[in-house]
């Protein structure tokens, strides 16, 4: 569209598009304080953004309006980019680049939550159909949003019941002294199957870490690991450990608090204690039973988290098998798989094996997430492979080597490590850990302090919360306060009156 900068009657700067003036021709900042005057608020909004603002005079007038929020730009055309920079950020509406993406990655769940959106009048008119577009989008951000919120809520809470049986049932505690060999980490994508053979042959060769899906498939092949390493709060992670009840493997379990984990399985393993860096509360109470955890950054995958773990413990090559990250049309998982076992029960004439199983070849976004992120990871001049099987990738994973299983083996044998001692544990005795009754009391006297904290309470009723925080009238902000504090105190109970048996 033609584009014509213009002074107005009152010698400010306006401007016209296709025949239509975007500011007033008399008055551009009268305009905009009467524009800024009849928003409507109904909450007190932590960010504002104003579709098109073009020549952005209704900036002074918001800032005014709402001195603390941040202010930013969704820009329709490239022609108004000089003025940018008195906004706090503009985002440019393009087709095939996603507005709902961008505004979700500058701004998160919580604030879109509290952010007001607006359109300069003048903006819809010219721009019909690229504002139709920047309000679909806007749509589509909110909504991922509040399923985000929802699905925080309900994790948040089945997590934090997680921490405190996690605490409760510590017992036996080791840590990784060294390692001195290259280390395996086994996912459970099908290419694990193909990567059987190898693994076998090289056993003793490698550091062998399972995570929690891959230990059915490695015990049918009597291969035991050295480790296994489990990070995720959900029932099925907890489905994958149960395989460690019937296998006779003695080594460690690696487990940060919110992992879901049989209880009876902390009295016959060891437990390796990883922490998340942001997960406060697990700090806390580690401090309080006199354990210093392995911190590491928080991940969407357990393989993620494996790889960050062993990137911090160890300076020798890393192998991945089974870290496929995308969707087969014959399965998603390699086989034995403890979930399979479970599903299998519930398989019926109407509802049969082959029906389920197709269901692998459909599109998982996640997987593409979870892909993304390996993309994006700075390796740091580190040496860090993924075995192929018989199965073509779709992708690559950035600085992550694709590498077929005879240069796996290649790579393995010019280590020339194959002596046992080649890595160590190192136990923390039972006297220095807090016996069951003082432990007890450390837990919940922390608990106390953190369920009345905002921090908590924002993490375990993010939704509740935030209307919380958004309520301008004093006294719905007072009756939403004590809803979560009903809400938290039952939580509370739920957890500590009535006994924590398992989770």
């Amino acid at each position: 569209m033609p584009l014509e900068f213009l002074p107005a009657k009152n010698s400010s700067q306006s401007a016209k598009v296709n025949g239509i003036f975007l500011h007033s021709s008399y008055n551009p900042e009268a305009e905009a304080e009467r524009f800024v005057q009849n928003l409507q608020a109904d909450f007190k909004p932590t960010c504002l953004v104003i579709l098109e603002g073009g020549l952005g005079y209704c900036l002074p007038f918001l800032r005014k309006r709402f001195p603390d929020a941040k202010i930013a730009c969704v820009r329709y055309c490239d022609d108004f980019h000089q003025f940018d920079k008195a906004w706090d950020f503009c985002i440019t509406l393009k087709k095939g680049k996603s507005l709902s993406q961008n505004l979700f990655d500058l701004l998160g769940e919580e604030n879109l939550f509290q952010c007001l959106f607006y359109e300069w009048p003048a903006s819809a008119k010219i721009w019909q159909e690229e504002s139709a577009l920047a309000w679909k989008e806007i749509k589509a951000a909110m909504e991922k949003a509040k399923s985000l919120l929802a699905t925080r809520e309900y994790f948040g809470k089945r997590w934090l019941k997680n921490k405190f049986l996690f605490f409760d049932n510590l017992n036996k505690i080791c840590f990784l002294k060294k390692i001195e060999k290259p280390i395996l980490i086994c996912a459970s994508g099908p290419s694990l199957e193909d990567a059987i053979p190898s693994i076998i042959k090289n056993r003793e060769r490698v550091f062998l870490c399972a995570l929690s899906s891959a230990i059915k498939p490695l015990t049918a092949n009597n291969i035991k690991a050295d480790l296994c390493l489990s990070s995720d709060g959900g029932y099925w992670a907890k489905k994958h450990l149960d395989a460690l009840r019937k296998n006779s493997w003695a080594c460690p379990l690696a487990l940060n608090p919110e992992a879901a984990c049989p209880s009876d399985l902390f009295k016959s393993k060891k437990i390796l204690p990883l922490c998340y860096e942001d997960d406060a509360l697990s700090k806390k109470l580690f401090e309080a039973l006199k354990i210093e955890p392995i911190l590491f950054k928080r991940n969407g995958t357990v393989s993620g988290s494996a790889l960050d773990f062993f990137l911090s413990q160890s300076d020798e090559n890393i192998f991945f098998a089974g870290l496929d990250l995308q969707n087969f049309i014959d399965k998603s998982h390699a086989r034995p798989n403890a979930l399979d076992t479970e599903n299998e029960r519930k398989d019926f004439r109407l509802s049969a094996k082959e029906t389920r199983e197709a269901k692998s070849s459909f599109y998982n976004p996640s997987l593409e997430i979870y892909a993304q992120w390996f993309c994006s990871k700075n390796l740091e001049n580190r040496n860090v492979y993924r075995i192929t099987g018989s199965r073509k990738f779709k992708r690559t994973l950035g600085q992550i080597k694709d590498i077929k299983q005879s240069e796996f083996e290649r790579l393995i044998l010019e280590s020339c490590s194959d002596k046992n001692e080649a890595f160590e544990f190192q136990e923390k005795s039972e006297s220095e850990i807090l016996n069951k009754n003082e432990r007890a009391k450390k837990i919940q006297e922390i608990a106390k302090e953190a369920f009345k904290s905002d921090w908590l309470l924002n993490e375990i009723f993010p939704a509740d919360f935030i209307m919380a925080q958004r309520e301008m009238d004093f006294s719905q902000k007072e009756k939403r306060g004590l809803l979560i504090k009903e809400k938290s105190e039952k939580l509370f109970t739920e957890v500590f009156a009535r006994g924590r048996k398992t989770n």
